[in-house]
């Protein structure tokens, strides 16, 4: 199928020039079509076919809208240079440096960040958290931080996230070394667990996490890197913003569609558009049987959409290469 890049602008001669030029290059992947909103935009995006949408700055919220729950690029057109940042354009640069621009996210790499967050929480969706992140674990390791209050993976395996933000904002030479070793190793995945302490979790910023993420730390050794958040308080909404893609279960009962309801209505006045955009929901009807599975593979899903827009996670290794690491580990295990 042809993928389109929509362009929206106040200034229709604006976007009809940009989508001549970017439609006369023959090494350019993508058919430029231009749209008056981001509304008429909406089918093509139900179809899959869009790569991006380009957008005035006035129209970035009914964009988000649209876009939410889907892999489509959004990129805002900015008027000052100061402005651009990996997701704007500056308007008065080249047509040529606006191509560029659009064409080098497609090749960007990285280890993706996945959240998982229910607003109808429990210890039930942390048992959901960590079956998807070992199931995505399986075509290459992942990386599990668990943000809830009280874990399924508890003290009682040893130290956890207390101990690492300890190491990280230490800064010292063997921080790397130290964050590791508390590391629970598993085939599928690494966890580190909860706090020590639930005031500890209240002292989490979005800048810790980010260190946390750098992957230096890691060796480049995991496919994605997926945070289970307990809570969305202050907290909790900062560490979500670090994520490329949110999971989040639907649970189908009286009590959950009520909260659930309440948590979009929440998310939605509150201004926060590129959380809400990052939403991938799915429907657990019951924990047990079949369901429950086909609850697990629908998010898995979505968390493998993300983890192959960013190039797969691992950047340093090939299948085989992964196969002999999870050898390697298993073989320390047993020593």
């Amino acid at each position: 199928m042809e993928k389109l890049v929509a362009i929206i602008d106040e200034v229709p001669e604006y976007g009809r020039r940009l989508a001549m030029y970017l439609n006369s290059d023959r090494d350019f992947p993508y058919r430029a079509v231009v749209f008056s909103t981001a509304e008429e935009a909406e089918c093509y995006v139900k179809n899959g076919a869009l790569y991006a949408i380009i957008v005035e700055k006035c129209a970035e919220i009914s964009a988000m809208k649209v876009l939410a729950g889907t892999n489509v690029k959004l990129f805002c057109l900015c008027d000052t240079k100061e402005d651009q940042n990996p997701s704007s354009l500056y308007r008065y640069g080249s047509a040529l440096e606006l191509e560029r621009c659009l064409l080098e996210v497609k090749a960007e790499k990285k280890t993706p960040v996945i959240g998982f967050f229910s607003p109808a929480g429990g210890c039930e969706a942390e048992f959901l958290a960590e079956r998807i992140a070992e199931e995505l674990g399986r075509k290459g390791k992942v990386l599990y931080i668990s943000l809830f209050p009280f874990g399924v993976n508890g003290r009682q395996q040893g130290d956890g996230l207390s101990e690492v933000l300890y190491f990280l904002r230490q800064n010292g030479t063997e921080c790397k070394e130290r964050m590791q070793a508390v590391l629970q190793c598993g085939e599928y995945m690494d966890v580190i667990g909860p706090v020590r302490w639930y005031s500890d979790l209240r002292n989490v910023t979005k800048e810790d996490i980010k260190e946390l993420l750098r992957e230096e730390w890691w060796d480049g050794r995991y496919r994605a890197f997926f945070l289970a958040v307990g809570m969305f308080d202050c907290v909790g909404q900062e560490i979500l913003n670090c994520c490329d893609c949110i999971l989040m279960p639907e649970w189908e009962t009286v009590h959950g569609i009520e909260i659930q309801e309440e948590f979009r209505r929440q998310v939605k006045g509150s201004g926060e558009t590129e959380l809400y955009a990052v939403l991938r929901e799915f429907t657990v009807t019951d924990m047990r049987g079949t369901t429950f599975e086909k609850a697990v593979e629908a998010a898995v899903k979505k968390g493998e959409e993300v983890i192959e827009r960013y190039g797969g996670g691992n950047p340093k290794a090939d299948v085989g290469t992964v196969g002999l690491i999870y050898g390697i580990d298993r073989c320390a295990g047993q020593k």
